[in-house]
């Protein structure tokens, strides 16, 4: 016999060579057979799982709190603007001259009060003008006395002795001219020297004449041009000499209001010009807000208005004390000016952002619900769910007119007493069934 041959009966079982198609066939019958085991014994431990299919249970309802609804002809509308502390006063300190500083009073956070001394300049040379005019002043004003006073007694007495003796004189001569007249007709004398004793006597009545004209102003006194004259010599220097006295007290730079001193510029020593800022005064008490306001809130505004500030969370009061009559041509609202008063300011600075919140009614009809009864569809849309009378949801769409923090006044598919869903409306479906739990008004 060939070993080449297959014979069954020559072979052992285990030692048989199977092919493909026999082993995946002996596969398929064990999984068919270990299946048929697992079911005998799942039937045989659970008799009732044969008996068919269990029943389903019953949903219950779900609670919900909802909103009774109460129609509204109006809502008042808050709108909150914001604005800034500004100081009531702040001005740049400087000297009206140029100089060199010789001393400082102050230093910056140093309270001052109105009219305190805070810097002086050098005032040496302006001194000594002052005492040169001083002096010019007191002269002319001696002269202008004298020329009140007019001449004296003695000033009169001697122009009338001149006059007297002028007039003797003049006689002398009017005799030596008439005996020279005489003499000229026996022509005994020259002509020439009857010439000279003509021009003697009338120069000697020019001399008289002139002394008479001076005893005559010195008996009347003095023109009334001249003092006036002296007058204004004396005036003018009067109005120098006091505006050198402006300008020492120019000199000393002073507090025009009470405040505190911000910031200093220069020390001592320091040569300055006309002008330039030495220190920095600000009155932060009382404080102002400004705001600027849309034209249409700035006119329900009056005068003495009072409306609420807020600075980082704290509330005072303050009044309307201005409104600029005019837009601001970059943010295009109107500048509303309130102030605090003292009391009211302590412990807010200038520059602090402020917010003021302001209410106006406004005629629209609607209702008011809680901002959690609203749900956000879709391209902006907004709706709400309602309970039917088969305490079934329903879905309504409304439009928001207006929101506040809490609540949004809305109008859009509802009617009044219906039961908005307050609270939870994502766990809802419309067509849902829900068990009223607890039922409050709308909010007002």
């Amino acid at each position: 016999m060939s070993i080449s041959n297959y014979s069954p009966s020559s072979e052992s079982f285990f030692g048989q060579k199977w092919t493909k198609r026999q082993l995946w066939t002996i596969r398929a019958a064990m999984v068919i057979g270990i299946s048929l085991l697992v079911i005998g014994v799942v039937s045989w431990n659970y008799p009732f799982a044969s008996a068919g299919p269990l029943p389903t249970p019953q949903a219950q309802p779900l609670p919900v709190e909802v909103v009774q609804l109460e129609q509204q002809g109006s809502y008042a509308a808050q709108r909150t603007y914001t604005g800034v502390l500004v100081a009531a006063k702040t001005s740049e300190l400087s000297f009206e001259l140029p100089g060199k500083i010789t001393h400082l009073s102050v230093d910056e956070g140093d309270h001052v009060q109105a009219g305190e001394e805070l810097a002086v300049l050098d005032n040496r040379h302006l001194s000594a003008r002052i005492a040169q005019t001083k002096a010019e002043h007191a002269q002319q004003l001696a002269i202008l006395e004298e020329l009140k006073a007019g001449p004296r007694r003695e000033v009169i007495e001697a122009a009338e002795a001149e006059v007297r003796q002028l007039n003797a004189e003049l006689q002398l001569q009017l005799s030596n001219k008439k005996r020279r007249e005489q003499l000229i007709e026996r022509s005994a004398i020259s002509r020439e020297t009857l010439e000279d004793a003509v021009f003697g006597a009338e120069a000697a009545q020019g001399r008289l004449d002139a002394a008479k004209s001076r005893l005559e102003e010195l008996r009347k006194g003095t023109r009334v041009e001249q003092i006036d004259a002296q007058k204004a010599r004396v005036a003018g220097l009067q109005a120098q000499l006091v505006d050198l006295e402006h300008e020492q007290q120019d000199t000393r730079l002073v507090a025009p209001f009470s405040g505190t001193i911000a910031k200093r510029n220069f020390d001592e020593g320091a040569v300055i010009s006309a002008g330039q800022s030495v220190f920095r005064l600000v009155q932060h008490e009382p404080l102002e807000a400004w705001f600027g306001l849309p034209p249409e809130a700035a006119t329900t505004l009056s005068l003495g208005h009072p409306l609420p500030v807020t600075v980082n969370g704290q509330t005072r009061q303050a009044k309307v004390t201005g409104i600029v009559p005019e837009l601001d041509t970059t943010t295009r609202t109107q500048t509303v000016v309130l102030t605090l008063d003292e009391e009211a300011s302590r412990g807010w600075v200038p520059a602090q952002v402020a917010r003021v919140a302001m209410v106006s009614q406004r005629s629209e009809e609607g209702f008011w619900l809680p901002n959690s009864a609203l749900l956000q569809g879709s391209r902006g849309l907004w709706s709400v769910y309602v309970v039917d009378e088969d305490d079934r949801i329903a879905r309504r769409q409304v439009e928001i007119i207006y929101s506040e923090s809490e609540r949004s006044f809305v109008r859009g598919t509802l009617t009044a007493s219906e039961q908005v869903v307050a609270s939870g409306v994502n766990r809802l479906v419309p067509e849902m069934h829900v068990l009223v739990q607890s039922t409050s008004e709308s909010h007002n």
